[in-house]
């Protein structure tokens, strides 16, 4: 990843490019595509394209980024929520069933069936 980020810097786009993609290939079978690291070098390609003024294809890829972790905070959000309301409000509180319910809403839509459907029942 350093000799990536060194070769971009630079300017040698092309090969920092390919190095990119291959680390990006070990760290999304590794570690997942929802995991930081491979946000991170995802980060640097849609760079290096736009360095490249490949404008289209790095727009695309900061857009898919950018969703990544606004679905991954929000659902951290939620289950930080429902910690706090749940020690101080009570599980059974109409607010906390809410947030609950909310974040299996969430769960599902991910296709977290399995997760979703013990919330769901909680509720």
């Amino acid at each position: 990843n350093n000799l990536a980020f060194v070769l971009k810097e630079q300017g040698k786009y092309e090969e920092s490019l390919k190095l990119f993609e291959q680390i990006l290939k070990v760290q999304q079978s590794t570690l997942g595509s929802q995991h930081p690291s491979s946000l991170s070098t995802q980060h640097n390609l849609a760079s290096i394209l736009q360095h490249q003024g490949k404008y289209e294809e790095s727009l695309k890829l900061f857009e898919q980024i950018l969703k990544v972790q606004q679905s991954t905070l929000g659902l951290k959000l939620f289950e930080q929520v429902l910690k706090v309301q749940q020690s101080s409000l009570g599980s059974q509180h109409p607010s906390t069933l809410t947030t609950q319910y909310n974040l299996a809403s969430i769960l599902q839509h991910q296709g977290k069936y399995e997760e979703s459907s013990k919330l769901f029942e909680q509720v």
